[in-house]
This record gives C-alpha cells, sequence and structure tokens, in this order.
C-alpha cells in the first residue's frame, strides 16, 4: 500500500517521529513517502495518509492545518490516521485533554479517520524564542514548572506500537476492500 506520511514541525521533533513511523510502516512492507506537509504539491497514487503536527499555542501547525484544508477532499474516502506531538501529553491527565482540546473538530469529521492519537515530543528551551516560551509556560497546568519539560520525552516504544497498529489496520482495509 502507498502511504504519504505528512508532518509539521517547528523544531523538527514531529519530523523526526514521521521519519520513525514511515520507517516502521516501511519494514511491514508499506511504500511509505514522508513529507514536510508545506512541500506537498500532489497526493495522487496514495492509498492512505498519515498527517502529524506539532501543537504550538493549542492548536495544529499552519503547515497541517494547510495540507488537510488543500487536500482533505481528495483523501476523505481514504484511511487516514492522525498524531499531534504536545508536551502537554506529559500532564496528569494531559493526553486526553491535547486529543480532547487540540484536536480541531472540523478535521476529525472531514477525513475518514481511523486512528488518532498524540505523542509527548522534545523541548529544548535553548530551542525555543522567548514568545514560545511564555505561551508554553500559559499552556500548563501549573503542576509543575514549565522549564521541568525540558528535554526528550519521545517513547519510541509507544510510537513504534502506533505504526504496528497502523499496519494491522491498513490491512484488514485492504482485505475488507477486496471483499465489496
Amino acid at each position: 500500500m502507498r502511504i504519504l506520511l505528512t508532518y509539521a514541525t517547528s523544531h523538527g521533533s514531529t519530523a523526526e517521529i514521521a521519519e520513525f513511523i514511515g520507517d516502521k510502516l516501511g519494514k511491514r512492507g508499506h511504500n511509505v513517502s514522508v513529507e514536510d506537509a508545506a512541500l506537498v504539491m500532489s497526493i495522487d497514487g496514495f492509498d492512505a495518509f498519515v498527517i502529524g503536527s506539532a501543537i504550538h499555542s493549542g492548536e495544529w501547525l499552519p503547515e497541517g492545518i494547510a495540507f488537510v484544508e488543500e487536500f482533505g477532499d481528495e483523501i476523505d474516502d481514504k484511511p487516514v490516521f492522525c498524531f499531534v506531538t504536545c508536551i502537554r501529553v506529559l500532564e496528569d491527565k494531559g493526553y486526553d485533554w491535547v486529543l480532547n482540546n487540540y484536536m480541531p473538530p472540523w478535521l476529525l469529521e472531514r477525513l475518514n479517520l481511523l486512528d488518532v492519537t498524540a505523542f509527548a515530543g522534545k523541548l529544548k528551551f535553548d530551542d525555543v524564542s522567548w514568545e514560545e516560551e511564555w505561551t508554553l509556560a500559559l499552556k500548563y497546568d501549573g503542576s509543575h514548572p514549565a522549564i521541568d519539560f525540558d528535554g526528550d520525552f519521545r517513547q519510541w516504544d509507544k510510537i513504534e506500537a502506533w505504526a504496528d497498529s497502523i499496519a494491522r489496520q491498513l490491512k484488514t482495509h485492504k482485505k475488507s476492500k477486496k471483499d465489496d
């Protein structure tokens, strides 16, 4: 199956996760193209999509939104998987908060989403601007200072498990299409 895995990233963590997922799907027999969402010019020939975006100020990055707005009508009948990266996942009840508040309802309604998830990313305060640091501090629940989240919090085993889940779901989806 040909899969287009797009991502929107600002500091590279989401891109690294996308490459990792793409590699795992490729090892499971899929033909995967991993592309920055801002650079995708065509989606012709793809059978399934994985869309990822970092969350900034409680929202998807503009490049991720633009990809869905531009190509949503063309992919609405194909299997789609979404992931976001957000350091807020690390908070108590943060995973649920991210999925319930940072996944745009219009996106959920528009696409044939088979699965949606959230991962903690990598945050290096040396790499973020003062404005971004301020926004991060405002968005946390206050249980820890935002500076406590300086580091790499990606859980590669969970990311790999999600990639495995995608491969299984696509295999089932492909079988059900043949049965139609």
